[in-house]
């Protein structure tokens, strides 16, 4: 596996990555609309300039994961932390948050995740992050903001 720096040409492949990776928990949480599933090539491409994109190559260079972060006032908001569903639970996406850390200098870590999935919450939790807040979409799905000092 190599991790590299994404390029806006790699959007429409990451964006593919983003759907397969997320459409499980999605409709685990009866959420067929959820964002991340609705999200445009257009949008992505825009999105895409805001932030340092990582990207995990499988050896025959195909795209298995990806992550991205940006700093503001010295907090790191990291997001769209995916890998695809056939390459889950080998520690990828713990690859990939740490380097993304490690990348982009910050003295606070901060996403936002459902509450609703706990083997997220938990992983993010292992990784040192904590819920600083809440809230209920009008869907009833739970989501909450984690932060690392």
């Amino acid at each position: 596996m190599k991790i590299e720096i994404a390029t806006i040409q790699d959007v429409p492949e990451i964006l593919e990555l983003q759907y397969k990776a997320f459409r499980p928990v999605a409709e685990s949480l009866n959420w067929p609309d959820a964002p991340n599933l609705t999200e445009t090539v257009e949008h992505a491409r825009g999105e895409f300039l805001k932030y340092t994109t990582l990207k995990m190559l499988s050896d025959d260079g195909k795209i298995i994961g990806s992550v991205r972060g940006r700093v503001e006032d010295c907090s790191l908001y990291i997001g769209r932390l995916m890998v695809l569903p056939e390459f889950q639970k080998n520690g990828y996406g713990r690859i990939l948050l740490r380097k993304i850390q490690s990348m982009l200098p910050h003295s606070r870590a901060w996403l936002d995740t459902s509450g609703d999935v706990p083997e997220t919450v938990s992983f993010y939790e292992r990784e040192g992050f904590r819920t600083f807040e809440s809230k209920c979409f009008e869907n009833g799905v739970s989501w909450i903001f984690m932060e690392k000092k």
